[in-house]
């Protein structure tokens, strides 16, 4: 295939995708289940038990609390994303602050049952993401708007077998609700701009070319090619091993299993249902025009698996030093395809996501008994390789710099505060007719209340 059919091509695609640019961790991955750990940068979350939020992270850690201890709270992020960009015919592709502000709500609960077993719950979001383009934007086609959120409901319990070994293990019920939606932007004038090359070359017949003209004539950049919306249910289950060489030194190994979401909800495009048998014959990747009416689609989200491995060392009283190392199988995310009913593709987005890594170091230091400081960094991978990277997921390899303290009242309630700048590198790349520049950066702020009975 010629190069300029490859252009032409892609320039009458159109990618749909449901994922985006802001989880803030590396693709649409959250980190953000306490303010305690959000200070050190999620470094040894695995092996730190200084509040029940970690419990979340890894179930062994029950065993660690000697009474009922509740923790809840959330973390604000503030992000900063801008888009630049310019398509193939010249038109100016760029929006600033495409990440609107959210907040991530968590609770968590612990109770000892007895010296070797306990349980606990928790409810944290674990995948998330937002972003917002104007409707009439340029690329609409490539990135409108898009709305992921998930609720992890989490059921634990642990077992201590000596004193240098427990297990965990827990259940995960995670809700979702998603809704996108995608517009024409000037992809009606790449498209009318490409036919006369495209019957030239003998891709088209002039009155195949007469007919897309004219349908496309018709469409303005705010026209919504896509929307679907829907909710669903998904399940899975996590487990976690903790060591404890002596009070001062923990290890452990943590697994969470991959979550598939199986959504069925309403599709609906105002491209009109005569363009469909021509996008059939021309491959040409467009959505399935319904005219404006609404129809039944379905689409699978798999939300990948994750280990960890991570440390806590005391090597002072009043300092300790703790590290995680996580790799999550992001290489389980290959593809956005929905279907409606008769087995037909509404839409189709290739990711082929890479599997990718994050590293957290951090100390603590224990200034007394009411003051406890901590400092972080970290780095995440990202798993979008570099041909596959779009404006829907323009996602860059991102750096942590965090910082916290906990201010205890009494032996039994405190309050933790933390605050993470996060910086991703600036990325460009092509996108069908189009090619984008992306930066982006955030700032997170998070605070928990503490409570042991």
């Amino acid at each position: 295939m010629s190069q300029k059919t490859r252009f032409t091509k892609s320039a009458l695609a159109v990618a749909v995708a449901i994922v985006s640019t802001q989880a803030w961790s590396a693709g649409f991955q959250l980190n953000e289940f306490s303010a305690s750990g959000l200070g050190r940068a999620y470094s040894g979350e695995g092996a730190i038990a200084d509040d029940a939020g970690n419990v979340s992270r890894n179930p062994a850690l029950i065993t660690m609390f000697d009474r009922p201890t509740f923790s809840g709270g959330a973390v604000f992020i503030d992000p900063k994303v801008d888009v630049t960009g310019r398509s193939v015919i010249g038109n100016d592709a760029s929006q600033k602050n495409i990440a609107p502000t959210a907040w991530v709500p968590n609770l968590h609960f612990v109770a000892p049952i007895n010296d070797q077993f306990g349980w606990g719950a928790s409810m944290t979001s674990n995948f998330g993401l937002a972003t917002e383009f104007n409707d009439g934007y340029a690329a609409g086609s490539m990135g409108g708007k898009t709305d992921l959120e998930t609720l992890n409901l989490n059921l634990s319990g642990a077992y201590r077998l000596d004193t240098h070994w427990s297990f965990g293990l827990g259940f995960d019920a995670v809700y979702a609700r998603a809704k996108i939606e995608r517009y024409a932007g000037d992809l009606p004038q790449i498209i009318g701009a490409s036919l006369p090359g495209m019957v030239r070359s003998g891709q088209l017949s002039a009155q195949q070319a007469a007919a897309i003209g004219a349908q496309a004539g018709g469409i303005s950049r705010d026209t919504q090619i896509a929307y679907l919306k829907g909710d669903e249910w998904g399940f899975g289950w996590n487990a976690g091993i903790l060591y404890e060489l002596d009070k001062n030194n923990r290890y452990s190994f943590t697994y969470r299993s991959e979550v598939k979401v199986d959504f069925d909800g309403n599709y609906k495009s105002n491209l009109p249902t005569t363009l469909n048998p021509i996008n059939a014959a021309l491959g040409l990747g467009l959505p399935t025009g319904t005219g404006g009416s609404t129809t039944n689609g379905s689409l699978s989200l798999h939300l990948p698996e994750m280990w960890e491995v991570s440390g806590y060392n005391r090597v002072d009283p009043q300092w300790a030093i703790h590290y995680s190392l996580t790799y999550t199988s992001w290489s389980q995310f290959q593809e956005l395809k929905a279907t409606g009913d008769n087995g037909q593709t509404l839409f189709y987005k290739d990711e082929s996501f890479k599997d990718a890594y994050r590293i957290a170091l951090g100390t603590t230091y224990y200034m007394n008994d009411n003051w406890t400081f901590r400092a972080g960094i970290a780095f995440d991978d990202s798993p979008v390789p570099d041909k596959k990277r779009t404006i829907s997921i323009p996602d860059q390899d991102r750096l942590w710099l965090s910082t916290g303290a906990t201010y205890a009242f009494n032996k039994d309630a405190s309050v933790d505060v933390g605050v993470s700048y996060m910086h991703g590198q600036k990325v460009k790349f092509t996108e069908g007719p189009y090619t984008f520049q992306s930066e982006g950066r955030a700032f997170l702020y998070g605070a928990n209340f503490n409570y042991a009975f």
